[in-house]
């Protein structure tokens, strides 16, 4: 198997669990808010979320960013 392929398989991994979590994360805030009704519990939920996933997010794209970029290809002057 090509390495840069295996590469790219796992950083869209990585990248689908980080989302699956957040999504999961999310939707308990949402069942949170409709249990309650308290707006507070929404906004802050997802304000939490944003701060708790933002840096998971960050470090996603520098550790496997590069994976996903295509080869080099030839410049048009040669």
């Amino acid at each position: 198997m090509d390495p840069n392929r295996q590469k790219r398989q796992e950083a869209i991994r990585a990248l689908i669990n980080i989302a699956l979590m957040e999504g999961a994360v999310l939707i308990i805030v949402v069942l949170i808010y409709l249990q309650t009704e308290n707006i507070t519990y929404l906004v802050g939920g997802v304000v939490a979320s944003s701060i708790i996933f933002a840096p998971l997010f960050y470090r996603w794209f520098r550790a496997h960013g590069p994976a996903l970029k295509p080869a080099a290809e030839k410049t048009r002057d040669e």
